[in-house]
């Protein structure tokens, strides 16, 4: 019992540094995370759950939470709280909840909301569409969240190259999908802040870049896509050095 009352203690701490992070704070923020009594996996577990979430809904601050987040990596001390007899760590952690949601299928998660709004008798049938409707939402904003504070870690050195590379390959591939253009609008995202480091590298961007200003020919592009797309062009033809935001 005493334990779930020092968990909780915790918790509701991690609650209020993540929810009121800024530009001003977020120092003196990490350094309070940095101090916690963290002491088992579960905790680890639930902490990182409440980081990566706020950092996903607040996308004006996602560089902040991944500052906050590179800094308590590069933390020895708190990037290996577990006990030596485990390999947990919060890098591990954080890049598995990044993995999941990136690679979140749309259409199985789609169908496992209708199975259980067809057993939920509470939900009115007039409802059902714009409940499916907001899941469309959500998941395209979660999803393109997700790959802004994968870039931004990136950034910051907290995301290993292979891996990020290894999402821009994935996002590249074309799909006769609904959501392709999801998927080209996360590339965008992660092209945007991840060029710059990657212009200095023996990665070929501009074969990148010139596949993406090629599929504008594509009927039907939102204009927000169509913006990122040349945004980009400008970018790489510029040397990355403008990384402006296209909204």
């Amino acid at each position: 019992m005493e334990q779930k009352n020092n968990s909780d203690q915790v918790l509701n701490t991690v609650r209020s540094i993540v929810y009121h992070l800024n530009d001003v704070n977020w120092v003196k923020m990490t350094q309070k995370m940095m101090a916690l009594p963290i002491n088992n996996v579960k905790l680890l577990d639930d902490i990182t759950n409440i980081i990566f979430d706020r950092a996903l809904k607040r996308q004006n601050y996602t560089h902040i939470y991944a500052q906050m987040c590179a800094r308590l990596i590069n933390d020895s001390k708190f990037n290996n709280l577990i006990a030596t007899d485990t390999e947990i760590t919060f890098q591990k952690v954080l890049l598995k909840k990044c993995h999941d949601v990136f690679y979140s299928n749309y259409q199985e998660e789609l169908n496992k909301l209708k199975d259980t709004m067809k057993n939920d008798n509470m939900v009115p049938k007039k409802c059902l569409s714009g409940v499916l409707n907001n899941f469309l939402f959500d998941f395209q904003k979660r999803s393109i969240c997700n790959c802004r504070f994968i870039g931004e870690l990136f950034k910051n050195g907290a995301f290993p190259e292979k891996y990020i590379l290894k999402c821009i390959g994935d996002l590249g591939k074309e799909k006769n999908d609904n959501n392709y253009e999801l998927q080209m609008h996360c590339l965008c995202i992660i092209l945007q802040s991840v060029g710059l480091i990657l212009s200095k590298t023996s990665y070929d961007l501009n074969k990148k870049i010139n596949k993406l200003v090629s599929s504008m020919e594509n009927y039907g592009m939102s204009s927000t896509l169509k913006c990122l797309i040349k945004k980009l062009k400008i970018m790489n033809s510029k040397g990355w050095m403008d990384e402006g935001n296209c909204f």
